[in-house]
């Protein structure tokens, strides 16, 4: 045996006899022999306790063993020495059992049921286990069957073969009936409790049992079983605290001398070592000393003898190498590189295998790094303040691809191919109108000739034109004031419609001063729009809604305050939602859950207990016919003493957050169902408060749950017979419960726990809690949805495509009324004189008090403003676009720390050529663009003649000769603009050189100036930026010069500024790359609308073209007509002046086709057709001729000259009908002509035109 071996052993022999010298020393427990009982181990049920040391509790409920001093009363006990002893065995021996239980857990590692322990003991199965554990090949099969059989034996016999096999001694081995028939449960113990002590000895299994007496407690009852059962079976405790001696005792009879000793070296192998080790370094200090010792006292003057022989042998050898390096300096100069370059390669050679095996790790690394980079540029970018650097990175990753801007390109090129197409047809419109208005003329014309045929002569010499009045309302109205209100009425309510700003400020302004005019604007806005029954109503009503959030929400300095104002977009919100849509969403949502709680007999949801409380009082009265014997006026706290009450109460909560649940998972599961309006509407209020207020996510949430719940479905609950839910009407108890269901759904939907005003409500704060949170997320998704734009597919081109204008149903008091209101609080809603609204206003005047009438007209809207205006905005937007594109160039080739220190910063070589190689590809990619756009461009104009249709220059084609089918034309818009080919009423003179009515506000003219303006506008924008061949001759820092250039020019629009280094247009860059797939989406979605676009526009114009052709051809007509309706000319009176006049005409063949008559100018005086001739006297007149003739329809040419001297040289002026149809709607009484050398009355020059060549 070796050291560490006897080491071992001694100090395990040490430790054996300290353990057993302790047990020595116990106080052993002596107790009556008895039997252990079968409930041992179910009463056996104990916890660990805490002793001084602090360790925690391993077993619970069980109390610590103590002494009583007494007995029952104050009289001293006999046998209280005989009943503590008794306790005391019996709690030893639990302790001991636990112990055993608690040892075999160790061996096996398995958790054993204290209540079932005896039972495992039993069965054999934790014995078998632990019979493996010791040795494994012993055990073939253990049986676990729950049910006690014999074969459970086999298992107890795996343990006893182990036993045998290890030597253990036979004298603590337990006979099988002992455990498997109960018969000595204690001496199973026993057995256990030396097992784990022999084991430890020879070493198989180590620690053995633990001491847990003193550290357990037990109950009274549990002690006094044991104690029974021990008396009743006549079991006597086995000594437990010398199982170590006894079995110490016991080994050493069986063992022999030799493994005794090994034993014993096992146990103290460390302390023999110990000892070992201090004997030896004794012995070779001894030694030391011996040898050594002279050298030791001499030692100072060795180490000087040492010291001075080393410095002189290393002196020397110093010497001589320095000596031999010198000679050979060229050798080692070469020996040094060599091997500098040998060590530099082999540092290469190392460091390139150590990075070649750990390429993996390299590459993760690097990955980290540059996810770490990606993440600060990913949040610069997220966050919206992103750098110059970040934006370099992006744009190096995004590469050179300028499918963006072709997209940006092409969407510009459409836009202005729309705007000019929108401009023709707007000229077409004008035209059109011109031509309705003559077609009116001509007939009222027609009228007036038959008048004629019928009048007396007496009529016929002061025919004037006497019309009734009508209201300027009546699209049919003939003079030209009327049709003017009527056109600027139509003006007022278009603009008021679609632009929704005016009448959500009018209405802000009503509701905050409480005027009683916000009735009649709530009203009238509901007709306005139509009551949102198609998707353009539909569409602009809900912009209102949305303008109306955005003021409110801007007025709004707290969140809080949203509770306490009454806004009124939820006024409109309540109008909107009574809609035919709205209605049929929430009749299918709450008419089956309404249904449901009205149909159920005896249903009752009351939760006041006192309610409650009387109503049990009045139904027990009224059964027996007794009065009650409860209390009458009770509070709710006696209410809910009574047990029936409290049932009740109990149950009708239940019954209340049963129902309420179905109601809540019924609204959260008809999200899919919902109109798009409602969703539409909260999303605005979301985004508008979320904006205002981005970190009061809950209280926005309760906001919606306010609108959505509360304003929309809340009402219905309460009162569905008002919408159309039910048909029938409810009783007050349904009544009830619906409110009571209402209340709770409120209280959820803003997550509100009921408080002490409903303190009867309180258990169910918790439910409301969670059902809160589902109704939050409710509330969430109904906010998120597409835009309007995009649900309606609507754009700014909408109705300029249509070939109808929009009609609303409205009544002349109702539109006086919105007069009124706009221009009373004009102040309050635009302050621009410059403004639309300002300017219709102005031209409308004062209201007209006479219009009371509240029947309903149809009021067709015109847009006044219909040309695309550029605002001055067009151009800047034109000059950020390029700027932008300028600095993305930029910053692709150089980076920095911002904007402007790129901008200063000088280019390198490199840099230079990069800016060269970068202008080769984008010409190549804008030589590829103007092809696409050539290409598109002509079959554009291939199909919608872009070129050749709607010139406003072109004359028009009066002669095409298209049959009507119907001969009538349909004039939707009989209203003419005041400058649309207007006789200047002033002004008006027929000219002597070319004989046409002179108009000085020609709309023709005056629109193709306004169109060569925007296209010289156009053309300004474009020049904007330098072409591209162009900047090739630039430098790199002539380019960064053009862009600082622009930047200064864009400072202030959109907030762009100098002092922040231009971060606001890097923010915009940042949010295009951010939003880079939708907004690209969005781009090729409006570029496929834009071609719908001009394809609708394109339509428009044909129909307008064909309107324009039919409506010529009607005019032609017409005065084919008139002329042909002329009866057969009776011949002059013979040797009458015009007798001879025609005689004359007919001899020189001369023959107007539709005749010609001569008067003097006295009898056109007399007629009161001629009014003055300047410069000549009345007494001159007869000698003055005036010949009126016609030789094509509706054309007259007038010739005055004198008989006989020559007052003035001859006039020949040629004037149409036409002419003078226009002068007469434009109320021009008198005519001047031929530069105001006469004037006539235009009434009467007509009635003689009418009754000479047309009757």
């Amino acid at each position: 045996m070796d050291v560490d071996s006897s080491t071992q052993l001694n100090e395990s022999t040490k430790n054996s006899n300290a353990s057993l010298n302790k047990c020595e020393n116990d106080i052993s427990a002596s107790g009556k022999r008895g039997s252990n009982s079968s409930n041992l181990s179910s009463t056996s049920e104990r916890s660990l306790t805490s002793k001084g040391d602090g360790s925690s509790k391993l077993f619970q409920d069980r109390r610590r063993l103590r002494k009583h001093e007494g007995g029952e009363g104050d009289g001293y006990n006999k046998e209280w020495m005989d009943i503590e002893r008794k306790k005391i065995q019996a709690y030893e021996y639990l302790c001991h059992v636990e112990e055993a239980k608690e040892w075999i857990e160790r061996c096996i590692d398995e958790k054993i049921n204290s209540k079932e322990f005896e039972e495992q003991l039993r069965r054999g199965i934790v014995l078998a286990k632990l019979a493996k554990i010791i040795q494994p090949g012993v055990v073939k099969k253990i049986f676990d069957a729950e049910k006690l059989q014999y074969r459970h034996s086999d298992n107890i016999n795996y343990l006893f073969t182990v036993m045998r096999n290890i030597n253990f001694p036979e004298i603590f081995i337990f006979e099988l009936t002992d455990l498997y028939d109960k018969k000595n449960i204690p001496k199973v113990i026993y057995c256990l409790h030396a097992l784990s002590h022999f084991l430890q000895v020879t070493g198989f299994l180590h620690p053995a049992v633990k001491d847990l007496v003193g550290k357990l407690e037990f109950s009274e009852e549990q002690l006094n079983i044991v104690q029974e059962n021990f008396e009743e079976n006549g079991l006597q405790l086995p000594q437990f605290s010398n199982v170590e001696a006894a079995l110490q005792k016991e080994i050493g009879n069986t063992l022999t001398e030799e493994e005794k000793r090994n034993i014993y070296y096992t146990e103290n192998s460390e302390r023999i070592i110990k000892a070992q080790s201090i004997v030896r370094g004794y012995l070779a200090r001894k030694k030391f000393k011996e040898e050594y010792g002279e050298l030791l006292e001499n030692k100072g003057n060795i180490i000087k003898i040492q010291a001075a022989t080393r410095g002189f042998l290393q002196r020397k050898k110093f010497n001589d190498r320095k000596k031999y390096l010198k000679d050979n300096e060229a050798t080692v100069i070469k020996l040094q590189a060599m091997a500098r370059g040998k060590r530099a390669r082999k540092e290469y050679l190392k460091k390139k295998n150590y990075y070649d095996e750990n390429i993996d790790k390299i590459i993760k690394l690097q990955s980290y790094f540059r996810r770490a980079i990606a993440m600060k540029y990913y949040n610069e970018l997220k966050n919206g303040n992103i750098s110059a650097e970040a934006l370099h990175n992006y744009l190096a990753m995004a590469g050179g691809n300028s499918l963006d801007y072709d997209y940006e390109s092409e969407m510009e090129f459409l836009r202005e191919i729309a705007i000019r197409k929108i401009r023709e047809n707007l000229e077409l419109e004008r035209e059109v109108n011109t031509l309705d208005v003559k077609i009116e003329l001509l007939v009222k014309n027609q009228i007036s000739l038959q008048e004629i045929v019928h009048s007396s002569k007496k009529k016929k010499k002061n025919a004037q034109n006497t019309e009734t009045v009508e209201s300027i309302f009546s699209n049919k109205t003939p003079d030209k004031e009327s049709r003017r209100k009527y056109k600027l009425y139509q003006n007022l309510f278009y603009l008021v419609q679609t632009n929704q700003k005016y009448l959500a400020k009018l209405m802000i302004r009503l509701n905050s001063i409480g005027s009683s005019q916000i009735k009649t604007i709530e009203n009238t806005v509901m007709s306005l729009y139509g009551y949102a029954q198609n998707n353009r109503e539909e569409y602009l009503l809900l912009n209102l809604i949305k303008r109306t959030i955005e003021y409110e929400v801007e007025d709004i300095n707290d969140i809080n305050d949203f509770w306490r104002v009454n806004p009124i977009f939820i006024k409109l919100v309540l109008h909107y939602c009574r809609g035919a849509k709205e209605r049929q969403y929430i009749r299918d949502l709450l008419q089956p859950l309404v249904k449901s709680v009205i149909s159920c007999e005896g249903l009752e949801l009351e939760s006041d207990p006192i309610a409650i409380y009387k109503t049990l009082i009045r139904d027990e009265e009224y059964k027996t016919g007794q009065p009650s014997k409860r209390k009458y006026d009770v509070t709710a706290k006696e209410a809910l003493t009574d047990e029936e009450t409290k049932k009740m109460y109990i149950i009708h909560l239940q019954k209340l957050k049963e129902i309420t649940t179905k109601f809540l998972d019924a609204i959260i599961a008809s999200l899919p169902n919902m109109p798009y309006s409602i969703r539409c509407i909260a999303m605005e209020l979301s985004s508008h408060f979320m904006e205002k207020w981005p970190n009061n996510q809950n209280d926005v949430t309760k906001i919606l749950g306010n609108l959505i719940y509360y304003r929309y479905i809340n009402p219905a609950i309460c009162a569905p017979e008002a919408f159309d839910v039910i048909e029938s009407v409810i009783d007050q108890t349904q009544r009830k419960n619906l409110a009571e269901i209402s209340k709770l759904l409120h209280n959820i939907s803003v997550n509100k726990p009921f408080a002490d005003d409903n303190p009867w409500l309180q258990p169910l704060n918790e439910y409301i809690s969670i059902a809160g949170n589902k109704f939050a997320s409710f509330f969430t998704k109904v906010a998120c949805v597409e835009t309007a734009e995009a649900h309606f597919q609507i754009d700014e081109f909408d109705d300029l495509t249509k070939t109808s204008n929009p009609v609303i149903f409205i009544s002349p008091k109702e539109i006086i009324e919105v007069h009124s209101c706009i221009l009373e609080h004009i102040e309050d809603i635009e302050i621009n004189e410059n403004d639309p609204l300002r300017i219709i206003l102005k031209d409308l005047g004062d209201p007209v008090t006479t219009e009371t009438s509240e029947k309903e007209i149809t009021l067709t809207l015109v847009n006044r403003f219909a040309d695309v205006n550029d605002d001055g905005t067009n151009e800047k937007k034109h000059l950020l676009r390029k700027t932008k594109n300028m600095v993305i160039d930029i910053l692709r080739i150089q980076n920095g720390k911002n904007i402007l220190d790129i901008l200063q910063k000088p280019s390198t070589d490199v840099e230079e050529k990069e800016f060269q190689e970068l202008l080769d590809q984008k010409i190549i990619n804008e030589e590829l663009l103007e092809k696409k756009k050539e290409e598109e461009r002509r079959e554009l104009e291939k199909n919608s003649n872009l070129n050749d249709k709607s010139n406003p220059n072109s004359p028009h084609n009066s002669n095409n000769s298209i049959n009507k089918s119907s001969g009538n034309v349909t004039k939707s818009s009989a209203s003419i603009s005041k400058s649309s080919g207007n006789v200047t009423k002033s002004s008006a003179s027929i000219s002597k050189s070319s004989g046409n009515i002179t108009k000085s506000s020609n709309s023709i003219s005056k629109s193709q100036n306004e169109l060569e303006a925007k296209e010289n506008g156009i053309g300004k924008s474009q020049y904007l930026s330098i072409s591209l061949h162009q900047l090739k001759e630039s430098t790199f820092a002539d380019y960064k010069k053009m862009a600082a250039e622009n930047l200064e020019e864009l400072e202030g629009y959109h907030e762009i500024k100098k002092e922040d280094n231009y971060q606001t247009l890097l923010n915009i860059i940042g949010k295009e790359i951010k939003n880079k797939n939708i907004q690209r989406e969005k781009k090729i979605a409006e570029i496929k609308k834009l071609k719908q676009t001009i394809e609708n526009l394109k339509q428009k114009e044909d129909y307008l073209l064909s309107q324009k052709d039919t409506y010529n051809n009607y005019i032609d007509m017409c005065r084919n007509q008139l002329s042909n309706s002329k009866k057969p000319n009776k011949k002059p009176t013979i040797f009458s002046r015009q007798y001879y006049y025609l005689k004359k005409l007919e001899k020189e063949g001369k023959v107007p086709k539709f005749g010609s008559y001569q008067y003097t100018a006295e009898q056109l005086y007399k007629r009161g057709v001629l009014v003055s001739i300047e410069g000549i006297s009345q007494k001159m007149y007869s000698a003055i001729k005036f010949t009126i003739s016609s030789d094509e329809v509706g054309v007259f040419n007038i010739v005055a000259k004198t008989i006989a001297s020559k007052i003035f040289e001859p006039i020949e002026i040629v004037i149409t009908l036409d002419e003078l149809l226009q002068a007469k709607y434009d109320e021009i009484q008198i005519l001047s002509i031929s530069d105001d050398t006469a004037k006539v009355n235009v009434n009467l020059l007509l009635h003689l035109i009418n009754k000479k060549f047309y009757v």
